[in-house]
């Protein structure tokens, strides 16, 4: 039996691509480098926000990291929900799954403080019972340490959790934990990205994804 649902943020419940493209794009014009398509910031969102403003630049530039973090995270900080939304059905799925007497909660690379704004104002309050984003005593994903503290937290199993992400990195994140993953296809990845990190299981209808989560472990064919 499914105990705990734990949700990636960005990509998998919140469309936060453009404000994070344009905050993205407000700092590297401020240290004169050009601008980032939307394709090509989805392609290094997910590791940590040290990990996109390092692959932002230009290799010969790696030096300037520090410098267009500042200026991302200022930024991001006041312009975080300026165009971002949930997206459509998530919201119905996490209340659904909620509702089957699972305990939900969010699990993100996205930096604490901007994971809690955001999933408090895009989703309704005391729809997850804990929301996480990145801090210095956890490592990043895929390092399973945050899902563990999360299962500890709620004395539940790998066995008896779930995950749900949209990209590589949360597949990777999941099987580390010793969790199941269910995958959705609306957010920053490919599908062959997913596939290629193990992922078995993809849906990209937001119904679907309750009744692939509180699907029981134990039977045959399970994904």
């Amino acid at each position: 039996m499914v105990k705990l649902c734990v949700f990636d943020l960005d990509g998998t419940l919140v469309n936060t691509l453009h404000d994070i493209t344009d905050s993205l794009n407000f700092a590297l014009a401020a240290c004169g480098f050009p601008a980032l398509t939307e394709s090509r910031v989805a392609a290094i969102v997910g590791h940590s926000v040290n990990f996109m403003c390092e692959h932002a630049l230009p290799p010969e530039h790696k030096d300037q990291a520090d410098r267009v973090l500042a200026l991302y995270t200022a930024r991001y900080k006041e312009h975080s929900l300026d165009r971002s939304h949930a997206y459509d059905g998530m919201i119905e799925a996490v209340e659904r799954i909620k509702a089957a007497g699972v305990t939900v909660a969010i699990a993100s690379n996205k930096p604490h403080a901007d994971t809690v704004k955001v999933a408090g104002t895009l989703y309704p309050k005391n729809l997850f019972s804990l929301v996480l984003g990145r801090m210095d005593k956890f490592a990043i994903k895929p390092a399973p340490d945050v899902l563990r503290f999360i299962m500890d937290f709620f004395k539940v199993t790998p066995e008896e959790s779930v995950y749900v992400g949209d990209s590589d990195v949360d597949v990777q994140f999941a099987h580390n934990a010793g969790m199941r993953c269910v995958s959705v296809n609306w957010g920053f990845r490919s599908v062959d990205e997913i596939l290629a990190a193990g992922g078995t299981c993809i849906t990209g209808d937001p119904k679907q994804v309750p009744e692939l989560v509180l699907q029981d472990p134990g039977k045959i064919g399970v994904c």
